[in-house]
Formats: structure tokens, C-alpha cells, sequence
């Protein structure tokens, strides 16, 4: 397979149409659809479905498309090394989570990572469980940190922890002392919990439908820190979160963590995505398992 044949399918692939891949290539319509079709018929596969408003990769395609990216990756770590062992990409570790977990607890590893390696540089990119996936897929990232989900072709699972949804409150809370909450008890008490589209919206939403259970939320936002603080200054309100995300905090700031009855959100989970069959830099290698220990480190303090 020529290196242009495969330029010209990555740039199809990533953009989903011909015209946009001839936009950053600079190269005909005509011949990337040449290059492409000559593909499909030296491997006998279909890597795309012709829609009339673009492509979009076949499953075999998708397999095609995961390899390009590693490829690409493992060809720029190899030219690192050549150039030098010191550089900054050698140093540079990417990582994409949810916004839960950025706020305390990854800031929190890092900084623990970085004392070990001052030379580290950190780029963490704070986003969906879906998106954290995607960048994984595509490279972008060297690790994420998602809320469980099935992972992509191209992404492995390299640890799942268990990270059920909590009842955060204060200790004065008139709930405090229960040895866990349940969905019904939740009503009468101003709520906070993340914005609609989060897995753990969807799980409150699914738990209440299944109880029968109808709850106005006092405070849905997409920030961490605005359900945190809320909840810490109100002694009558409770917050829905991860016990990983606020577990620290929490211990300091006289706030409780109670599990919910519901399996639904019980049963949550955190996990550790790489992008599969990738060799990565030594300085990722030791963090990825830096940060292995500390998962399983937090996880098996919860009980």
C-alpha cells in the first residue's frame, strides 16, 4: 500500500466527503477518488459507503482508518527518538476526561506524576466521555478517562474501576446518617447534578422513570466546581456526582458521600482508554501505569 494511497483514504476518512479531502490535500477531486477506488479493489473490501452527501467508513474501512492513525503515531514517536530523547513532544503527555473528573481528581495525579518528573508537560483536554473516546481513537490523545462506554474499534479498555454515582451533603444534613439514599429520598431537598447528555444524567433520568419518581433539579450545570460549592454552602442540598470526583475534596469539607440504592447507579465505572496495539513514548508508558495504580488505589477505598 503506497504512502499516498493512504494519505489520500486517512484524509477521506477524517473530513467524510471528497471535496473536503481535496480541500486540504490540494489534490483533484478526481484523483483521490482514483486513489481510493483503486484501494477498494486491491484489498476487495468496501472502506466506504457512498452517500449523497458524503462517505462514511464501512466497518472494514474503520479497521483501515485505526491502523493509518497508529501508523502515523508511531512513525512521528519513531522520528522523535531520532531527533532527540530530550525533545518537547518527548515529554508532552495528552489526556482527555470528563469535566468531573478534570476538576479534582486527574489535577490531583498529575501534580503527584509531575513531582516524580518535573520534566513533564501536561495537555489535558476537558470533555464528553464520548469525545475523550474519539480523541483517543484518533490520536489526539494519549490517554482518557471515560464513564462507561462501549469503546470504538481502535480504542482498548486498559483498566475499568468501579465509580458508582453518590449522594454528596453536608454533614449537617438532616439525611447525613443513613448508610445510603434512595431516589425516593431525594424529593423535598434541592437537587444539583450535571447538565443533560452526561451518563449520569441519563442514569438519574432512567433510575427516577423507573421508580416512579418525578424530581425538579434546584441546579443542572456542566461545572464541577458550581455543583460542589453549592452543596457545601446549603446544608439542606444534595449533589449527584462520581465518589471519585469529589471524594478528597469532600473529606476535608466536612461533606458525606452516601451510594444510592438504585443499580442503576450503583453500578457505574470508570475507564483507563488507550488507543489499541499503540507503542507509546516511555514517559506515557510510566504514567499511564502511575495512573493505573491511583485508579485502583481510589477504587478499592471506596468500600
Amino acid at each position: 500500500m503506497h504512502d499516498i494511497t493512504l494519505k489520500y483514504f486517512h484524509a477521506v476518512a477524517k473530513t467524510g466527503s471528497l471535496s473536503a479531502a481535496s480541500d486540504e490535500l490540494h489534490v483533484a477531486v478526481s484523483a483521490i477518488s482514483r486513489q481510493i477506488t483503486q484501494l477498494e479493489e486491491h484489498l476487495q473490501v468496501n472502506l466506504f459507503e457512498r452517500k449523497p452527501r458524503g462517505m462514511a467508513l464501512t466497518p472494514a474501512g474503520d479497521i483501515l482508518y485505526t491502523y493509518s492513525l497508529r501508523s502515523a503515531l508511531e512513525l512521528s514517536n519513531v522520528v522523535t527518538e531520532m531527533k532527540g530523547l530530550n525533545s518537547v513532544q518527548q515529554q508532552t503527555i495528552t489526556l482527555a476526561c470528563p469535566e468531573g473528573l478534570a476538576w479534582d481528581f486527574v489535577p490531583y495525579v498529575t501534580a503527584l506524576f509531575h513531582q516524580q518528573h518535573p520534566q513533564v508537560i501536561f495537555s489535558l483536554r476537558v470533555v464528553d466521555s464520548g469525545k475523550a473516546s474519539q480523541l483517543v481513537k484518533e490520536g489526539a490523545v494519549d490517554a482518557a478517562l471515560t464513564f462507561s462506554l462501549q469503546p470504538e474499534q481502535g480504542v482498548e479498555v486498559a483498566l475499568q474501576v468501579h465509580s458508582p454515582v453518590c449522594a454528596l451533603l453536608s454533614a449537617r444534613h438532616p439525611l447525613a446518617l443513613r448508610n445510603q439514599l434512595s431516589v425516593h429520598d431525594l424529593t423535598g431537598f434541592p437537587l444539583a447534578f450535571s447538565d443533560s447528555g452526561t451518563t449520569l444524567n441519563y442514569l438519574f433520568e432512567l433510575a427516577c422513570h423507573i421508580e416512579g419518581v418525578k424530581i425538579v433539579p434546584a441546579m443542572t450545570t456542566n461545572a464541577m466546581g458550581a455543583i460542589y460549592t453549592y452543596t457545601k454552602e446549603n446544608p439542606h442540598a444534595i449533589a449527584l456526582c462520581s465518589d471519585m470526583a469529589v471524594k478528597r475534596r469532600a473529606q476535608h469539607d466536612g461533606l458525606v458521600l452516601l451510594p444510592m440504592r438504585e443499580p442503576s447507579l450503583a453500578q457505574r465505572s470508570i475507564q483507563l482508554q488507550v488507543m489499541s496495539h499503540r507503542r507509546q513514548p516511555d514517559l506515557v508508558t510510566q504514567f499511564i501505569l502511575f495512573l493505573t495504580r491511583m485508579l485502583q488505589q481510589q477504587s478499592g477505598s471506596n468500600g
